[in-house]
């Protein structure tokens, strides 16, 4: 089952991409806006406005083409299957990209050419006829100033065209990797839901069987003694109502199962009288671990089966549960001392209990469990079961 608790959902890869995009485009072109700058000032161009529109004029296009570069790569990516339309369609925004931008800068170099003119002219002066003037800008000031503008802007836009595919390299990058990354959650999503479908298999299957040998047992107390067999029916209603409850979180507390167990042995020892010796073993600091619901009903019903019934002198089941360094150890015992005559006789046990537990102990807790059994030295049967705390963010509940 999975938690109720209302958690905040993890980013989602393709926005964390894009916030990266944006985070990194933003730093970079502000480290190329000030290296520019900073070069022009070192030029000699002044006032420090002139330098500033200098620069935006520059660069200015390229930053505000970026969002719209970046759209086109998530709507056209270069992927296996569209390759060759992809590359073709940023081919053209390439050339629009820059012609646009080269556009704008002769535009602004229109507005800004007689102030460059005029700051190149002063800082020659003053350098006794030496400059250290930009090459990005006319070196002298001539009347044809709008021509070596022109030539400028297309050795700007040959030089800046693979700043488009950078650019395309990067988007794309970044969104590939949002995309596998996309894809593994939602394969990690998918494994999640079909381990948790099994685990309902498993419970509901558990649920079936449990109550088909109660009734059996209820059913062969029937012709000899109807008011025991009635007794068995109303403890059998109380514990299907425990049972049939959904737990909160996949999980309850070991109190909890112990109290469902409990309803379950009185109803064995009704059946078995005397012939069933129960004794439970517990730690107070294990009470409030989390266990699965109906884990412990199995193992005593498959050492009932496999003990109790056939056997005519009295059997003891034990029941052991301590906690060590988050690390919940329950034990399961019963004695067995039938004969072999007894010991030929048919059993009603369908065997789904243990393997039941073990699938549902290996779906919820994987490797980090537990789960043996064997023969005593003495002819008993044991089961060993070791789980630790499953993590409270888990995602891996049983439904």
């Amino acid at each position: 089952m999975h938690d109720t608790a209302q958690k905040p959902e993890p980013p989602d890869a393709r926005a964390r991409a894009t916030r990266l995009f944006w985070i990194i485009c933003l730093l970079g072109w502000a480290a190329m806006l000030t290296v520019t700058a900073s070069s022009l000032f070192v030029a000699g161009f002044r006032p420090f406005r002139l330098v500033v529109e200098m620069t935006l004029a520059l660069w200015l296009p390229y930053v505000a083409f970026t969002p719209i570069v970046f759209l086109l790569v998530r709507r056209f990516p270069i992927t296996a299957a569209s390759w060759r339309s992809a590359i073709f369609i940023h081919l053209l925004a390439s050339i629009i990209f820059v012609v646009v931008c080269e556009g704008f800068f002769l535009c602004e170099v229109s507005v800004l050419g007689p102030a460059v003119q005029k700051s190149y002219a002063e800082n020659q002066a003053s350098n006794g006829g030496e400059t250290n003037a930009s090459p990005q800008f006319p070196a002298q000031p001539a009347p044809g100033f709008p021509l070596p503008s022109v030539r400028l802007a297309g050795v700007k836009a040959a030089a800046n065209l693979p700043l488009y595919w950078m650019i395309v390299a990067f988007a794309q990058a970044l969104l590939a990797t949002a995309r596998l990354r996309e894809r593994e959650q939602q394969a990690a999503e998918l494994a999640a839901h079909l381990t948790q479908a099994q685990l309902a298999g498993l419970r509901t299957q558990l649920q079936p069987h449990f109550l088909f040998n109660t009734l059996n047992s209820i059913s062969a107390l029937i012709p000899n003694n109807a008011k025991l067999a009635n007794e068995m029916v109303l403890n059998l209603s109380d514990l299907l109502r425990m049972t049939l409850r959904d737990p909160q979180h996949g999980e309850i507390s070991l109190r909890e199962e112990l109290t469902l167990l409990g309803h379950y042995v009185d109803i064995q020892k009704l059946r078995f009288g005397e012939r069933l010796i129960f004794n439970l073993v517990a730690d107070e600091n294990t009470m409030n671990f989390p266990v699965p619901p109906m884990l412990l009903q199995p193992l005593v019903e498959n050492a009932i089966r496999y003990g109790v019934e056939l056997s005519e002198q009295p059997e003891q089941i034990t029941v052991r549960a301590k906690l060590a360094e988050q690390i919940l150890a329950v034990e399961v015992t019963n004695t067995f001392h039938a004969s072999a005559e007894e010991m030929s006789v048919p059993k009603s046990s369908t065997g789904v209990g243990l393997a039941n537990t073990r699938a549902r102990l290996a779906g919820l807790y994987g490797a980090a469990q537990s789960f043996t059994f064997g023969t005593l030295p003495d002819g008993g049967f044991r089961v060993q079961i070791k789980i630790p705390q499953r993590n409270s963010t888990s995602t891996n509940h049983e439904n």
